[in-house]
């Protein structure tokens, strides 16, 4: 019983340490604010909006580049950028981007990150946007 125990905690242990790495890439609005400070003249930082052509539209962060998921070439497209870019994600909500977050490891990108809450929690925050 007792090692029932110990390898029960040991497994929440170890689960609850890999979401906290994942997390470490899922940024508040006021840490993806800092992200985009401290990189404003990196010209190897992009910060990529995978919402539709409608919603960016809409407003969108200063210096934001549209590649909407929901295209056919997504996948490919998304596959052409420079894999040792720092790249900031977002979508409306946080749900499109993170699963951009999953393909970017799939395709061996090193410093992605995704805005959580997208948009919203951008605007949320008081952040500014651009038409």
């Amino acid at each position: 019983m007792r090692f029932a125990v110990v390898a029960a905690l040991s497994i929440m242990l170890l689960f609850s340490a890999a979401c906290r790495a994942q997390d470490e890439r899922l940024l508040e609005p006021s840490a993806a604010a800092d992200l985009m400070r401290v990189n404003r003249d990196n010209p190897d930082f992009l910060i990529l909006d995978v919402r539709t052509a409608q919603e960016f539209g809409q407003g969108s962060i200063e210096g934001a580049v549209l590649l909407d998921y929901y295209a056919s070439d997504f996948r490919e497209r998304f596959a052409q950028l420079d894999r040792d870019a720092t790249i900031l994600t977002y979508c409306r909500s946080g749900n499109r981007s993170s699963h951009v977050l999953k393909m970017a490891d799939d395709l061996g990108f090193k410093n992605v990150y995704d805005l959580r809450g997208g948009i919203l929690a951008w605007r949320e925050a008081g952040l500014p946007l651009i038409k």
